[in-house]
């Protein structure tokens, strides 16, 4: 299934689904920024855990460089992947606010033909009423009979 197009099998109301697309983009962009802050948190407090391990651990106190290093490496990581991460949710946050306002201007359109229609439909109606009531004034002038 495409996240990028509406599927009308699925939903019967176009609008609602693009709403209920940007609240849940939202909510996942929320949760995207928490795991990162506590990534963060994480981050900070491990390198200091890592330095009180060093003295326990005698192949972290004789590699403690290359601990720290592959360390660092390990958060350089997570967070290149968390702002991709970050990047994907809000190109969807774009494009479902995109397709939410593309759905409404649809929605106005068509309002706006059936109003269109409808008031044609009126004027008809009236015109219609209107020749049939000078024909019958014209039919009712002329007698069908011979007046002799």
């Amino acid at each position: 299934m495409s996240t990028d197009s509406f599927d009308p099998a699925l939903h019967a109301d176009p609008l609602q689904f693009w709403e209920q697309r940007v609240k849940a983009t939202r909510w996942m962009i929320t949760k995207t920024v928490l795991l990162g802050v506590f990534a963060g948190v994480l981050g900070i407090l491990g390198q200091g855990w890592l330095e009180r391990a060093a003295p326990l651990f005698p192949i972290i106190s004789q590699n403690y460089g290359v601990w720290q290093l592959c360390y660092l490496l390990a958060l350089i990581l997570i967070f290149v992947i968390w702002a991709l991460a970050m990047r994907q949710k809000m190109a969807l946050l774009e494009n479902s606010k995109h397709g939410m306002h593309t759905q409404q201007r649809i929605a106005q359109h068509n309002a706006r033909r059936k109003q269109a229609a409808a008031e044609a439909r009126q004027r008809r109606d009236e015109q219609e009423k209107a020749r049939a009531l000078e024909l019958a004034a014209k039919q009712g002038a002329k007698s069908k009979k011979f007046d002799y």
